[in-house]
């Protein structure tokens, strides 16, 4: 029998992966500066720590049953695996990079790709820290999430200015260390102290309205410091994040299918592939480009299932 699943969590990573295609491709971006505050600079950034927290979570149950390294291996493969496929879409920039920057992008990723590169960098680190008592895991994610904090406003603020290696696919504040160590690390302490089981669902859902307007309010703050800074590590994301990530483990309702999460898992993947090559060889509105990167997305996830690629894929 298949393992059952939270509908409330697949639910929010599939809301979550529809914003973070409007981070590439913001249907609002013609609307004006203060709406994509409001969506592609605000809550929008919501979408990657939230994934992170909830990798943390289950993480947890691979450490506890000793399945850690094969996670581990499953992650670093994916990663793999995902930057062969989207070779076609960037050996064109490979092409130009010097060899210490060559070896940057392969270490750290193409685009979205440094997702499951950082991912696996705190897999590793929380593989090897599996033994550390929560008050330490808890401090390393603050100490972590502060120095993204930190570089984020000081860039802001024109305090500090990060020159190479600092800069994509390895950005000052949006890298393994300042965002998906403390995320990652934050959902594995949900699930080491049952936080779902001891903090009332009201309790969660309230957190999570108050961290999402503080998102919000943080993102028109920044902006008016004077300097463009990247938004993906908001002080904000720390309450936000977390708490969102509690009350939908927190909801009841279970399910054995697979494809609310698989949509979600393919939106994120998959998007990019589409929304490089609309950019590069159309000019459509942002808002187009968003729904055929969605649209197909969805309808390749859905090839891919019915092939039973998606297993290996996601």
């Amino acid at each position: 029998m298949a393992a059952e699943r939270s509908r409330a969590v697949d639910l929010l990573k599939l809301v979550l992966a529809l914003m973070v295609v409007g981070i590439h491709a913001n249907p609002f971006a013609d609307l004006g500066r203060s709406v994509n505050l409001l969506t592609g600079e605000g809550i929008y950034r919501l979408g990657v720590p939230v994934f992170l927290v909830f990798n943390g979570y289950y993480l947890q149950g691979a450490l506890a049953s000793g399945r850690g390294r094969a996670l581990l291996a499953r992650v670093a493969r994916l990663y793999l695996i995902w930057m062969l496929l989207y070779l076609p879409i960037y050996w064109r920039l490979a092409m130009h990079l010097s060899w210490p920057e060559l070896l940057r992008f392969a270490l750290f990723g193409y685009w979205h790709l440094w997702y499951l590169a950082g991912l696996t960098f705190a897999v590793a680190v929380l593989l090897a820290l599996r033994q550390a008592s929560d008050r330490a895991l808890l401090a390393l994610a603050l100490l972590t999430w502060a120095g993204g904090v930190a570089v984020t406003w000081g860039m802001a603020a024109d305090l500090l200015h990060p020159g190479q290696p600092f800069r994509d696919p390895l950005l000052p504040a949006r890298n393994p260390l300042f965002l998906c160590l403390p995320y990652v690390t934050f959902g594995l302490l949900i699930a080491r102290r049952g936080l779902v089981s001891r903090v009332p669902a009201r309790l969660a859902s309230a957190a999570a309205l108050l961290g999402v307007l503080a998102v919000i309010g943080e993102s028109f703050a920044i902006s008016r410091m004077g300097v463009p800074t990247s938004h993906d590590a908001l002080a904000s994301l720390g309450l936000a994040a977390p708490a969102l990530a509690l009350w939908a483990l927190a909801l009841p309702g279970r399910t054995q299918g697979r494809l609310t999460g698989d949509l979600a898992n393919g939106l994120y993947f998959l998007h990019v592939g589409f929304v490089a090559l609309l950019i590069r060889h159309t000019d459509l509105h942002h808002a187009l480009v968003w729904a055929l990167a969605v649209a197909g997305s969805v309808a390749l996830t859905l090839i891919l299932r019915r092939t039973g690629l998606a297993r290996h894929l996601f």
